[in-house]
């Protein structure tokens, strides 16, 4: 089976129009070097002369360069004039600042060159010295020395002249002295031109105490309004102000001017106060009626000494007509969040600023990133501006490039320029952008550092590759043999706006593409499924490369790739991906003379669209349903289990949070039970999903606790599935199915080997992963997991011989107890433990406790302890701690008689119980009417079993004070087993133990006793009020009335005297019988009372 796939790259135009600011050229940049300490880069401007012949410079400022021979100084600053060219030390002090009259002025330090602004192609050119000094009445007593400072006005063609620029401009001169007023003016700190070219701006910061002022001029001879303005003084109170900074603001320090900053039409200037009120602000002001520059809105800072207006710059970078402002504050500075600097932008609300909300962007720590910010034009031709941050002290110096949008900018950087990729330190103070100077149309951006170098990037063209790609046809039927699918690829160019005329040509790029097929499926580790026909011996099978000349816009290339589809395709559901890349193909860089001319940059890809393009060619699908598209519904159940038999499992049991709990007691392999599922989720839309998994797999991946040993179905009438693992038996990949059917279900066992438990593990983790080349979102990694326990099969047991113990004698105290025997009757206490499980002596140490009840809860004795003997293994003994017999009492010898040595015999007959003795007792230390006695005893050794040995005797003084009149007496002996070791999953099974032991009170002693005396009198005394109860009861229901018979009723007879010696009533008959004699009168309760007898 094979298919063959055609691509065609259709119809490739030019069209200059960029996206982003990525096109600043950085293999191609130029370098000016400055004299060492001068420096040379603190100011920067790109500059155009139009007359009398186009003439690009770049004007550098060097305010430390040594002083001209006629200044009679040693620095005085200068300005450089350096050509377009690969010359790295052709730059040229431009003539100005000739000369000097002590008697007037000091240009000693004068900084020169602090300052350097153009106005453009064909416009002037203002540079300052902030520090000139002008001085009166030289050595004299009165002399005075004002460091007012001063600007020079040039020409286009870098020359002074009075007439027509105004040469030298110095406001603060012939003005009030001190430093309370125009003394230490410092004019030219900040200065630069309106974008109308009508008025010119200078900056005084030191003025009236350094609160600064702002003076603004009109420089244009044709506009009618010649006044000079600047802000009002500090007494002065204009009307409907915003307010005013205080002193020490360095009002002045930066500034800019902008149509649309507060009203559409309308011109308003921008200056910086670095140091108002601590924070720093900006100030926004607009000329009055008179010769004034009145504040109408102050933006404070935001945190204390972070500069905040050190610099300015007024842009519109949405394109909405209304300017926005970027202000720089580099002193920001916050520790905790790494940040050294941060620049503001305020997005303009139709003019209101009271609302408006600064995007924030931070610098890194100590960069001084905002140190300068400022506008740098529209770098890529997309019809927004765009604008710069310097940071010189991040790392070697940076300049972040950001670029305007329909939002007001994008955040992110679109470039960032590097002082180390040019070798030069503290790159960045400085910059100036805006201007074309090699005549591309695309702005330019020199960059100036302090370290005596300036570097010049220029802006390379953009082309835009507009393409549209289509497929035919869109599947591939892989039941047609030797079928053909044809794909091609159209890229269009196009230029949606009419093309400058005064376009400079391009050189003809030539674009390298390159085609990748089945390019997810190889990075992956798997095979490709198709080949190219026809590609060169360079490439590899699944790649086809080629170049494409665009010789000019609107003209179209094509070219073709053939695919070939591999025999046994697995993968038949998966879309072949081609990936197509494209770029233009940079020419060799020819090394340039140094003075030869500069030659046109190589354009580069617009980055919308990507140049790269992702292709799918997808496959008939089978049992996916009418919309064919396989969106299956793969479940994942599992339990961890025992294995029972070779093939029967039992699911573990589960602990109070729900995991299976594996015990290690007596498992050496432990099942993990899979069932996967293919169902619709819901069976009233069985359409939904549920389709065929097409290549189901699950993948598991085993602990380094657990090897896979086996699998085993859960039903041996079902497929088995395939697992394959690796050659550690740590992960397995399961094929449950190609596809796994709807409605179908796998169910199995992985039995897994415990071998690589450890004392340390606590649980056992296996990774599951279901996955299917079928659609089925959400399919998420499973952890299998179950607690692991070290279960010890210890088991306690005990018995007490005699099990009944009998208490008598006397009552004696502690200190008349000299032997054992004196005490009472002997109990000897049997307690074994059995271990069924691993040795003690690999999970720790093991002791026997006993909790042996030796007082009753008033302190006096109950059960004495006399011997305690541990028996571990043959000849081994261990010794108990504490030592029993505390009162050290004499012990039966090895000589004593037998009858002494053993307990005695347990009475036949059960003890004399009488009818008021009825109460039983139990003494138990864990219910508090028992205090009981710690013995630990160490299992050293202990492997199999362990047999304690406490020999002890019962008090009967105790018993016959206190339990005399009891019952039964039950005494409760427990003991325990505790394990001390590090291993924190250790569970204990039946490890404790009660030993009951039964108390009575000897027989003989309670016979002997008898009743007590006051038993027998209570007995009485109950005896005559019953008889006398009796007797009224009696005597109530007439019980002692003589009974009265009526006349007739009364019985009469007739007695016969009979002497005393014939009185025998009764003669005996020869058989013995005693017969009655026949005179005896019998009564008869019926006729008439009686019947007398005759003889």
């Amino acid at each position: 089976m094979s298919g063959t796939l055609y691509f065609c790259l259709f119809c490739l135009s030019l069209h200059l129009l960029g996206s982003s600011a990525f096109n600043l050229d950085v293999t191609e940049t130029i370098l000016k070097y400055g004299e060492n300490g001068s420096f040379f880069g603190f100011s920067v401007a790109l500059h155009q002369q139009l007359r009398p012949q186009p003439v690009s410079w770049l004007l550098v400022g060097a305010p430390q360069a040594a002083a001209l021979p006629d200044q009679k100084a040693s620095r005085t600053g200068g300005l450089y004039a350096c050509p377009l060219t690969h010359e790295i030390n052709d730059c040229q002090r431009v003539p100005i600042d000739e000369g000097v009259d002590l008697k007037k002025e000091s240009k000693e330090n004068q900084w020169l060159g602090v300052t350097v602004k153009s106005q453009g192609p064909g416009g002037k050119i203002v540079t300052c010295a902030h520090l000139y000094e002008a001085r009166n009445r030289v050595n004299e007593s009165l002399e005075t020395r004002d460091v007012i400072g001063r600007c020079y006005m040039l020409s286009e063609g870098l020359q002074v002249s009075d007439e027509l620029d105004g040469g030298e401009w110095k406001f603060c001169e012939g003005r009030p002295q001190g430093h309370d007023r125009f003394g230490f003016c410092q004019q030219g700190v900040a200065t630069g031109f309106t974008a109308d070219r009508h008025y010119i701006l200078f900056g005084a910061p030191g003025t009236y105490n350094w609160k600064g002022i702002l003076f603004v001029t009109n420089i244009d001879s044709s506009d009618p309004d010649q006044l000079v303005y600047k802000t009002p003084e500090p007494s002065e109170r204009v009307p409907g102000s915003v307010g005013d900074v205080a002193h020490n603001s360095f009002l002045g320090f930066s500034l800019d001017s902008g149509v649309g900053i507060t009203r559409k039409n309308e011109l308003s200037f921008v200056t910086g106060a670095p140091r108002a009120n601590h924070t720093g602000a900006v100030v926004i002001l607009h000329k009055d009626n008179v010769n004034r520059l009145v504040p109408e809105v102050i933006i404070p800072g935001e945190k204390l000494t972070s500069s905040f207006g050190y610099s300015l710059a007024v842009v519109d970078l949405n394109h909405d007509g209304w300017m926005d402002l970027v202000v720089g504050a580099p002193n920001l500075f916050d520790r905790k969040e790494g940040i050294g600097g941060a620049v503001y932008v305020y997005i303009n609300q139709a003019g209101h600023w009271d609302n408006v909300l600064p995007i924030r962007l931070n610098g890194s720590y100590d960069s001084m990133f905002g140190i300068t910010v400022g506008a740098v034009g529209d770098l890529n031709q997309d019809g927004f501006q765009d604008f710069a941050v310097g940071a010189p002290l991040d790392g070697d110096g940076k300049v972040y490039i950001y670029h305007g949008s329909n939002s007001g900018f994008v955040t992110k950087p679109a470039q960032i320029l590097t002082g180390e990729s040019v070798g030069v330190k503290m790159f960045g103070y400085s910059f100036s952008g805006g201007l074309d100077i090699d005549g591309n149309l695309y702005p330019d951006l020199l960059v100036g550092s302090l370290s005596n170098t300036v570097v010049l990037y220029r802006s390379r063209p953009v082309i835009r590759i507009s393409r549209n790609v289509t497929i035919s046809p869109q599947n591939v039927d892989l039941e047609a043999m030797n079928c053909r699918h044809h794909v091609a690829f159209r890229l269009f160019l196009f230029c949606p706006l009419p093309c400058p005329n005064s376009q400079p040509p391009l050189l003809p790029p030539v674009l390298e593409y390159t085609f990748d097929a089945d390019t997810d499926r190889r990075k992956s580790g798997q095979a490709s499924r198709v080949t190219f026909h026809n590609r060169k011996p360079t490439d590899a099978e699944h790649q086809f490369s080629g170049v494409v000349e665009l010789p000019q816009q609107h003209v179209r290339s094509c070219t073709k790739a053939t695919l070939q589809l591999k025999d046994q395709v697995r993968d038949k559901l998966h879309p072949i991906v081609v990936v197509m890349n494209y770029n233009i193909k940079q020419a060799r860089s020819k090394r340039q003379a140094q003075g030869a001319t500069l030659g046109p940059l190589m354009p580069v890809l617009n980055v919308v669209p990507p140049s790269t393009q992702r292709t799918e060619v997808n496959f008939l699908k089978q049992g996916c349903g009418e919309d064919k598209i396989c969106q299956s519904n793969l479940q994942l159940n599992y339990r961890f289990c025992s294995r029972v038999d070779d093939a029967v499992f039992h699911p573990l049991p589960r602990g109070d949070d729900g995991l299976d709990v594996f015990s290690m007691s007596d498992q050496k392999v432990v099942a993990l039970e899979i069932h996967v599922t293919n169902f619709p989720s819901d069976a009233a839309e069985p359409q939904r999903d549920g389709d065929d998994a097409h290549e189901a797999m699950l993948l598991v991946s085993l602990p380094p606790t657990l090897s896979y040993s086996a699998l085993r179905l859960y039903d041996a009438m079902e497929k088995a599935p395939t697992c394959m693992s690796n050659q550690s038996a740590s992960y397995m990949e399961c094929e449950l199915g190609n596809p796994m059917k709807r409605g179908t279900q796998v169910r199995f066992y992985l039995v897994l080997e415990t071998s690589g438990i450890t004392l340390e593990t606590t649980e056992l983790e296996v990774g599951l992963q279901l996955s299917t080349i079928s659609e089925q979102p959400g399919l998420a990694p499973v952890q299998a997991r179950a607690h692991v326990i070290m279960e010890l099969p210890l088991s306690v047991s005990g018995v007490a011989e005699p099990n009944k113990l009998f208490f008598s004698g006397v009552v004696r105290g502690e200190s008349a107890m000299k032997r054992e025997s004196e005490v009472g009757s002997p109990v000897l206490l049997q307690v074994t433990v059995s271990n069924q499980g691993q040795s003690l002596n690999t999970l720790g140490s093991a002791f026997l406790n006993v909790m042996w009840p030796h007082e009753i809860a008033n302190g006096k004795w109950l059960l004495y302890p006399l011997k305690l003997e541990l028996s571990t293994q043959p000849q081994h003994r261990a010794i108990c701690s504490p030592k029993p017999n505390s009162l050290n009492l004499a012990l039966v010898g090895a000589g004593r008689k037998k009858r002494e040595a053993e307990p005695p015999e347990v009475p036949a007959n059960r003890p004399l119980t009488y009818w008021g003795k009825q109460k039983n007792a139990t003494l138990d230390c864990a219910a508090g009417t028992a205090h009981c006695q710690l013995f630990q005893c160490p299992l050293y050794s202990f492997d199999r079993s362990a047999v304690l040995s406490i020999w002890g005797r019962l008090w009967n003084s105790t018993f016959l004070e206190e339990y005399y009149d009891t019952t039964s007496v039950e005494v409760i002996v427990r003991a325990s087993i505790t394990v001390k070791s590090t291993i924190r999953n250790l569970v204990l099974k039946d490890a404790t133990a009660q030993i009951p032991v039964m108390v009575y009170l000897d027989p003989s002693v309670a016979v002997a006793r008898g009743v007590p005396w006051w038993i027998i009198l209570i007995a009485v005394l109950a005896g005559i009020l019953v008889l006398g109860l009796l007797v009224s009861i009696l005597w109530k229901l007439g019980f002692f009335k003589r009974a009265r018979y009526h006349e007739d009723k009364v019985p009469q007879y007739h007695a016969v005297k009979i002497p005393h010696q014939e009185r025998q009533l009764f003669r005996e008959e020869k058989t013995g019988t005693i017969t009655k004699k026949d005179w005896v009168t019998n009564w008869n309760a019926e006729g008439d009372g009686h019947v007398p007898v005759s003889a």
